[in-house]
């Protein structure tokens, strides 16, 4: 009896140990899992310097790993790699499925339009809404989750003559420019986009005109509330109120280079 308990829990350990070795990342998970199996620390180590990681190196995490036993040796490990991981990969992540950090790209505004003329007509005064598109109704970053946590990183260190690189006609802005530019998640603004479906698109107000007034950007009363926790330096995590099932944008509010336009925002759906 002893003898087929011991080969099952064999068994089990080598699946086990194989399930870790095949992911692609290794995560706070991933350590955990290792270490409650029996792992000692020079293995959790060396895994995690022979692996890809995605780690949340948060206070909150990383107060977790330590009540569940992972060693400071470990959890400071963590931390550095995550460290060298955010050079460089600047831009907005999301839990996926499978525990990962996933990246969204930015989605280009495809138009905007004004209801001047028709405001006009009605009351005899110009007080139009300045609408910007998305095209398609659904955004390809699917979160099946209504409290989402989102990760953002940034270089601020790039952000003057780093930020450039010489093209054909002469010198641009390198992708991602937002995360060079800011430095904090306040700089952003969560909204909810309004969905055409006739139109098959989605669309935003960013900006309003009267007769005696004229502004522009998201309105204020129109921007989601998020909490913002610093998980490094450059790095941070964001956690929105709960959000009903619909779709959502991060959208950039700082101060825009000269040589830029702010066309794009991180769009997201909430399924």
């Amino acid at each position: 009896m002893k003898k087929i308990t011991f080969y099952l829990f064999a068994l089990f350990a080598i699946v086990s140990i194989s399930q870790i070795t095949a992911q692609e990342t290794i995560t706070n998970k991933s350590v955990l899992e290792m270490q409650n199996l029996g792992f000692d620390d020079f293995m959790i180590i060396d895994k995690i310097n022979t692996s890809d990681v995605k780690f949340d190196t948060s206070l909150s995490a990383l107060g977790a790993l330590k009540k569940k036993g992972v060693s400071s040796e470990v959890i400071s490990l963590m931390m550095m790699k995550s460290r060298q991981n955010t050079q460089s990969k600047t831009g907005i992540y999301f839990q996926s499925k499978d525990d990962a950090l996933e990246l969204i790209q930015p989605s280009v505004f495809s138009g905007t339009s004004s209801n001047s003329v028709a405001q006009k007509l009605v009351s005899g005064f110009i007080n139009s809404k300045v609408k910007a598109t998305l095209p398609k109704t659904r955004s390809s970053n699917e979160i099946r989750n209504n409290r989402p946590e989102f990760t953002f990183v940034f270089d601020p260190s790039s952000a003057g003559a780093d930020n450039m690189q010489n093209g054909q006609g002469g010198t641009e802005m390198i992708p991602n420019w937002w995360f060079r530019v800011a430095s904090n998640p306040n700089e952003f603004v969560l909204i909810q986009l309004t969905v055409k479906e006739k139109k098959n698109l989605r669309e935003v107000v960013i900006g309003k005109s009267s007769a005696l007034t004229d502004s522009q950007g998201i309105d204020p009363k129109f921007a989601l509330h998020f909490q913002i926790e610093e998980i490094e330096g450059n790095k941070f995590k964001v956690s929105p109120d709960y959000l009903e099932p619909g779709e959502y944008a991060f959208m950039y509010q700082g101060r825009v280079p000269a040589g830029r336009d702010n066309q794009s925002v991180f769009d997201f759906s909430i399924q």
